[in-house]
């Protein structure tokens, strides 16, 4: 019964699975300052003639990060209202802020593709990490969206109780939906959907779960705490949802690692059964700079 869960534990720490989400939360907390300038500046772009579902999605995208404070908001409100009549210096300035998101998307698909034991010579190249991590961008921006389409339709129904309800479960799928497609993304090798769908849940749930308790934590908390240290610590509860959103992606991709891999039972001894030699099989596997091919060939004497 306890096999998998700690088939998964072995394998986060072999993979050092803290310090990968670390390295990803990093790049992820310094790159949600220019997503939002984007994301804004593209939604002001397309429904600046709409204000009220311009609203309506500005609202979904600040309900995703329930740590960042409304001066956060105005912020970058203001910023984009600011060059949204200057041209190419918009356009400048959203191309400057989708290359500093984007750097997050090419630390999360070399974790990705580290967990799954994909070796180096397989990995995307640094161009199509780019290409790639742009493509992350427009579907994160799609399930953003969508958000904003179901927080309006739940919003429209009379009956409270349904109304969460189908909320959560919609939330929880759209996540589930989104994570399937970034797996999809970021591989250097194909994997079917199938081996992919227990880690995807677990992050519906889990963004799901995180959010909801993120928001509680700032109206029962941040809210009531004096000028001086609610801007700390928002700061501070914003960098701690990231981090464990992040962490919460590694375990979930772990899972499907295992499950599929067949990693488990892992011994708790030095005698290592057949789960714990492809473990590690798999492990040096991903470290291969050539394919076996080529280095066949170059042991051969002249």
């Amino acid at each position: 019964m306890l096999g998998f869960p700690w088939a998964v534990i072995k394998r986060y720490i072999e993979d050092h699975g803290g310090w990968l989400g670390s390295l990803i939360a990093y790049y992820g907390f310094f790159s949600l300052y220019p997503l939002l300038v984007a994301f804004t500046t593209i939604a002001t772009w397309l429904f600046d003639d709409r204000p009220q579902t311009l609203q309506r999605i500005l609202t979904a995208v600040w309900s995703k990060v329930p740590f960042a404070t409304t001066d956060l908001a105005e912020e970058v409100t203001e910023q984009v209202e600011d060059l949204s009549g200057q041209g190419w210096i918009a356009v400048v300035s959203l191309l400057v802020s989708l290359w500093g998101a984007i750097g997050v998307v090419r630390v999360l698909q070399d974790g990705v593709n580290t967990m799954w034991g994909v070796p180096r010579y397989r990995r995307p190249p640094y161009l199509a990490k780019v290409g790639r991590g742009a493509v992350m961008l427009a579907l994160l921006g799609v399930g953003v969206f969508a958000s904003a389409v179901v927080a309006g339709v739940t919003l429209a129904v009379d009956l409270p109780v349904v109304a969460t309800i189908g909320a959560a479960v919609a939330n929880i799928a759209l996540s589930a939906l989104v994570t399937l497609a970034v797996y999809r993304l970021v591989l250097g090798r194909s994997v079917p959907h199938r081996d992919h769908m227990p880690g995807a849940v677990i992050m519906g749930v889990g963004v799901w779960g995180l959010t909801l308790i993120g928001g509680l934590y700032v109206q029962r908390v941040i809210a009531r705490m004096t000028n001086v240290f609610g801007p700390f610590a928002s700061t501070i509860g914003l960098l701690a949802y990231v981090s464990l959103l992040i962490q919460i992606f590694v375990l979930a991709t772990e899972v499907n690692v295992v499950r599929s891999k067949q990693l488990w039972p892992r011994a708790l001894t030095h005698e290592l059964g057949e789960p714990d030699r492809r473990a590690i099989a798999l492990s040096m596997q991903r470290e291969a700079l050539f394919a076996p091919a080529i280095v066949d060939e170059g042991a051969k004497p002249g």
